[in-house]
């Protein structure tokens, strides 16, 4: 039997756009990411909003100057949520800044949580109280999976 050969042309340029592709994707992938980290920011902030229980606050060193909103009546029955006052706990709801992608393994990593301005001292009572992480998080899942999928559509519908 005698000896087989080929040449093969056009490895460089498929090269190159497997390269193109796959940047494309990592691009779509963060996109998605942060497009989601926002979705679950405002379904958990959307859950945060209610009437503050009392129209009036006196200043302290830890939340700062004297309020006072001159609401009728003064006081609202406990129930329904945490109330509001000061937005310290609403504007602490934030995703990851810098998102990670690991083209390696395939990943990227990103997440939301409370941080920032809230104050340590009262985030996990509050929310061991009236829950709104877990419930905003749940109301924003379906439409995670429909950003995703838009995502990498949008990213791997043309091959070049």
């Amino acid at each position: 039997m005698g000896d087989v050969s080929a040449v093969v042309r056009g490895v460089a340029q498929a090269e190159a756009a497997i390269t193109r592709a796959e940047r494309r994707i990592d691009v779509a992938s963060l996109r998605a990411l942060r497009a989601c980290q926002n979705l679950a920011k405002r379904s958990i902030r959307a859950g945060m909003r209610a009437r503050p229980r009392w129209d009036h606050r006196g200043a302290s060193t830890r939340t700062g100057p004297a309020v006072n909103l001159d609401l009728n009546p003064h006081h609202a029955a406990r129930g329904g949520g945490p109330g509001r006052l000061s937005g310290g706990l609403h504007r602490g709801v934030g995703g990851v800044r810098r998102p990670t992608i690991n083209p390696v393994a395939g990943t990227v990593a990103g997440g939301v949580g409370v941080g920032g301005r809230a104050a340590n001292l009262y985030k996990k009572r509050v929310e061991a109280r009236f829950p709104y992480v877990q419930p905003g998080l749940r109301a924003a899942e379906p439409q995670m999976a429909t950003v995703w999928a838009a995502a990498w559509q949008r990213a791997t519908a043309r091959w070049d």
